[in-house]
């Protein structure tokens, strides 16, 4: 089934045209509009080794998503690091007639439609955005790169499909070496069959792309979501033989003031006051049952409207700007917030959520 759908994803790249924005011609996506890139155009600017070249793509996520897992060869901006110094701008070197591509979290996250804004005001006139982001690099099933810091920061699960070869070892992750023939038989499905499906996966790469991508392919058709590969030459510190495991287990890290989607869900079905940041056009098109709009923007002057004397649960698109209220709330002596870390997508008040 896999390869069908490979077949059909090649020769869908193949029509299509690689300059300009254009009508999409798979059926699965969104039409592309004026100021867009397509998936199609997107993957092929990375398989023709564009970007970073004749093409320069910009992250403007938060950073530590961005060290999580990005396309290939894009500098990591956050929007609220190009908002506070754009100065910043010029330590990329992109040419001021370089086509610049931004991306973000997918058609609900505005950083990189925002981004893009403040590119064309300061000069960089082929500023274009990549509105399907992270959810259309996957659903191309095209890889993203992690960073060692990712790694590093723990709750990790690496796979190396060179057995017997020194690797990538932490106390704080754990190393799975399997050959790729193990992974796709019984003992890959024997250590892996228990793990969550929204644990991170990283696949330590060895050189060449087309076994690290033969990798992901096994590991998406087992339906892990959060995938990502690290080159080995990318760790600086020591490589050592990994302990032989039997079993794996992972949990979810959550850091201060984060809250679960599980746990969000239930405060919506709960009724507890949900405060929704995003802007007010997305809010319109929709949002969870009863939340109430304030957008990030207007926060500092708006926010004595939340309340103190109740638990306040707070989302946006992505998670980024969750975070950051959270942040500024505190700032403003609030003790009552929690927030939600994780991309949503909403229609009317029909919600789901990806963590």
């Amino acid at each position: 089934m896999r390869h069908l759908i490979l077949a059909t994803a090649l020769a869908v790249a193949f029509l299509s045209p690689l300059p300009g924005p254009s009508l999409n011609v798979n059926a699965a996506e969104q039409q592309v509009e004026a100021g867009e890139i397509s998936n199609d155009q997107m993957v092929a600017y990375y398989e023709k080794g564009l970007i970073g070249d004749t093409v320069w793509v910009v992250d403007s996520r938060p950073a530590g998503k961005y060290l999580s897992g990005h396309i290939p060869g894009a500098f990591s901006l956050p929007l609220d690091k190009l908002k506070q110094d754009p100065a910043s701008v010029d330590k990329l070197g992109i040419p001021k007639s370089g086509k610049v591509i931004f991306y973000c979290a997918g058609r609900e996250c505005t950083l990189s439609v925002d981004s893009a804004e403040i590119f064309k005001k300061i000069g960089y006139a082929n500023s274009w955005v990549y509105r399907n982001g992270v959810p259309g690099w996957n659903q191309k099933m095209q890889p993203l790169r992690a960073e060692e810091q990712f790694v590093k920061k723990g709750n990790v699960i690496l796979i190396d499909t060179a057995p017997g070869k020194e690797t990538i070892v932490t106390a704080a992750n754990k190393t799975i070496q399997l050959s790729l023939n193990d992974l796709k038989g019984d003992k890959g499905k024997t250590i892996l069959g228990p793990l969550s499906r929204n644990a991170p996966l990283v696949v330590v790469g060895r050189g060449e792309m087309e076994a690290t991508n033969a990798v992901l392919e096994e590991l998406r058709e087992l339906d892990f979501r959060r995938l990502a590969y690290l080159p080995i030459n990318a760790w600086k510190d020591k490589l050592t033989m990994a302990p032989p495991i039997a079993a794996v287990t992972w949990a979810p890290v959550y850091g201060p003031g984060q809250v679960s989607p599980k746990a969000f869900e239930a405060a919506v079905a709960s009724a507890h006051y949900i405060l929704d940041v995003r802007p007010v056009a997305d809010y319109a098109r929709g949002h969870f049952k009863g939340a109430v709009n304030i957008p990030i923007e207007e926060l500092e002057k708006d926010y004595a409207k939340v309340p103190r004397d109740k638990p306040v649960f707070v989302n946006c698109a992505t998670g980024a700007k969750s975070q950051k209220t959270f942040d500024i709330l505190g700032r403003k002596g609030y003790t009552n917030i929690t927030y939600l870390d994780a991309e949503i997508s909403c229609k009317g008040e029909a919600c789901t959520i990806k963590e």
